[in-house]
């Protein structure tokens, strides 16, 4: 029985990030994604003319399927716009998903190689926590305004750093439950609705990753 376009694009981007975790970028190529999901490399090249291409839908998916949890977290959460339960959300997010903890953590090369060659995004998706966030959430109230918000970032950013090189870990929740303690209790604001901050970050990371003009 012939399968349906989904179900051979959705095997196609599965057999890409199989390779990448288990054998590295290098070896992605269009014959090598055929024979990992069973279809002929005819077949493959019709829906992604390159290799390259198929990692680009496979960074796309990735990328959007992980801030579709992290919004999902948050919009469930009744303190979820607050900065502390948005970083607990994107390092959950990122350490939970095998595909992202390669290209976020163990493999950033890869991710960096992808980007090069593509020319689908504006600018490389981040899983950082950036000082536009950070002031986008003082403007509405969710963050301690006598803080400065790139210094924030820029400490983030290294514990983020940190995480990686040292990983794996086995006490991975212990260790994001303790940095989100601290942004508890030295960054978020004392507010009770925290409506606004949820808004917030859905902007930002519906912004994250925007299409060049002609693409």
């Amino acid at each position: 029985m012939t399968q349906s376009p989904v179900t051979d694009v959705t095997a196609i981007l599965d057999a890409a990030g199989d390779i990448i975790m288990n054998d590295g970028y290098a070896a992605v190529t269009l014959a090598s994604i055929a024979s990992r999901c069973g279809a002929t490399v005819d077949e493959v090249s019709d829906m992604f003319p390159t290799a390259n291409d198929a990692m680009v839908a496979m960074l796309n998916r990735e990328f959007h399927g992980m801030y579709g949890l992290i919004v999902q977290n948050i919009e469930r959460d009744p303190r979820g716009g607050l900065l502390s339960r948005m970083y607990t959300y994107i390092l959950s997010a990122v350490y939970e998903r095998p595909l992202a903890k390669t290209l976020f953590v163990i493999d950033r090369e890869a991710l960096n190689a992808i980007m090069r060659n593509s020319h689908s995004y504006a600018y490389t998706p981040t899983i950082g926590i950036r000082g536009e966030l950070i002031e986008s959430l003082q403007a509405v109230g969710m963050v301690r305004t006598d803080l400065d918000a790139r210094t924030v970032s820029s400490v983030l950013s290294a514990c983020s750093a940190g995480l990686a090189l040292t990983a794996p870990h086995d006490d991975l929740g212990l260790i994001i439950d303790g940095l989100a303690t601290l942004l508890a209790r030295g960054v978020d604001a004392d507010v009770e609705d925290t409506s606004p901050g949820k808004v917030v970050f859905y902007d930002w990371a519906t912004k994250l990753a925007v299409p060049r003009e002609g693409d």
